[in-house]
């Protein structure tokens, strides 16, 4: 089974799922956040090596991955799901079981098709989490579109917030928007917000153009059950301990956090 085949079922339904029209308020917001973070959302492709537990225990696969994430500083930090990117997280396996997962050919592909060297500097199983960044030295120093989850705003059940996302690269990677609700908040063992629809590894924003958090996937028993939304102060707190790694090769694989 690709590893994707889930997470693109998922993505697909929700694409598919009937919308109501929005009202001229919701748009205008909408448009608003479009024009001001579409250039924030990429892509991140990478192949990766599942280690030595290959399907009957023969050896490894390698895959190509090609998923959604966003740039969240001006130095090109980026996060994603790790879940999308790392066929063993979430498919019943523990934690330690995919810690030697290798990345390799790592890049991102910026909104204006720019492809920029990357690694995988950081990873969470737990909280579904990986973070990429420009490798250094890979060329000449650059500032990147940003979503700034520092300046975050607050979920309320039933609110009206935005999911926007980008479209795979046969629909030419169309940065797409539609409106959502939240539905509930789990409060324990961490806060998770539940929203009518969203996009793994892509932000949900308010009306102000605020971020609540980024979609990443909920894990039960090891197991990817739920895309949820994981509050933008939980994925800063992380994106520090991921800015503080440096991002130049290195023959072992990335820094993990262990739980």
């Amino acid at each position: 089974m690709k590893a994707t085949v889930l997470l693109t079922a998922l993505v697909s339904a929700a694409l598919a799922a009937p919308l109501s029209a929005a009202t001229e308020a919701e748009a205008a917001a909408g448009r608003e956040i479009v024009k001001k973070n579409a250039d924030a959302i990429v892509s991140v492709e990478l192949v990766v090596n599942g280690g030595a537990g290959g399907r009957g225990g023969r050896g490894s696969a390698e895959q190509k991955v090609e998923v959604n994430a966003t740039v969240i500083s001006p130095t090109g930090l980026t996060v994603t799901s790790l879940t999308a990117i790392d066929p063993r997280v979430g498919r019943g396996r523990g934690s330690s079981d995919n810690s030697d997962s290798e990345f390799k050919e790592v890049k991102l592909r910026l909104a204006d098709n720019t492809e920029i060297p990357a690694m995988v500097v950081l990873k969470d199983a737990e909280l579904d989490l990986a973070f990429i960044a420009p490798l250094a030295g890979a060329g000449p120093a650059k500032t990147y579109p940003y979503l700034n989850l520092e300046d975050a705003g607050k979920a309320e059940v039933l609110g009206t917030y935005f999911d926007m996302t980008r479209l795979p690269k046969n629909m030419q990677r169309t940065p797409v928007i539609q409106v959502v609700s939240v539905l509930g908040m789990i409060e324990r063992p961490r806060k998770l917000i539940l929203t009518t629809d969203q996009t793994l590894g892509c932000p949900v924003f308010d009306m102000k153009g605020k971020p609540l958090g980024i979609a990443l996937a909920y894990l039960s028993n090891n197991t990817a059950i739920q895309i949820v939304v994981v509050p933008a102060e939980d994925i800063v707190d992380m994106a520090k301990q991921a800015a503080a790694v440096k991002a130049v090769p290195m023959p072992v694989g990335p820094v993990d956090v262990v739980k």
